[in-house]
């Protein structure tokens, strides 16, 4: 009986473990994780000139711009830049690849967009 309980208690403990350190590592993909890391990330697989900015054509050299493309069509990429690209530089800088893109996240908030409006 001891045997079977100290078997099942070492599988739940690993069990435990196993998730936990999964978990861990699947906050750092995706959209998980700190947004000024992911940004600098960007830029270091991105900025093939080396100025530390991303431009519009090294943005459409993103792996994921034909995923852009396909479900957004032809001016996809040009918004997606257009919305992170908030001083109008041309360059994505790591403070507006950082910052969420304009319009999302902020729906609903603050003039009360998106909610009907008293008479």
């Amino acid at each position: 009986m001891k045997t079977i309980l100290i078997v099942a208690t070492t599988f739940a403990a690993g069990l435990t473990l196993g998730f936990s350190q999964a978990e861990e590592k699947g906050k750092d993909k995706g959209k998980g994780g700190d947004p000024v890391k992911r940004a600098e990330g960007m830029i270091k697989n991105l900025d093939k000139d080396g100025d530390g900015m991303i431009s519009k054509e090294e943005f459409a050299a993103n792996p994921n711009a034909a995923k852009m493309k396909e479900k957004g069509g032809e001016g996809a990429i040009d918004k997606a830049f257009a919305a992170r690209d908030t001083n109008k530089d041309g360059q994505l800088d790591k403070a507006e690849l950082s910052a969420p893109p304009k319009g999302k996240g902020d729906k609903g908030k603050g003039k009360g967009e998106g909610k009907p409006q008293p008479e």
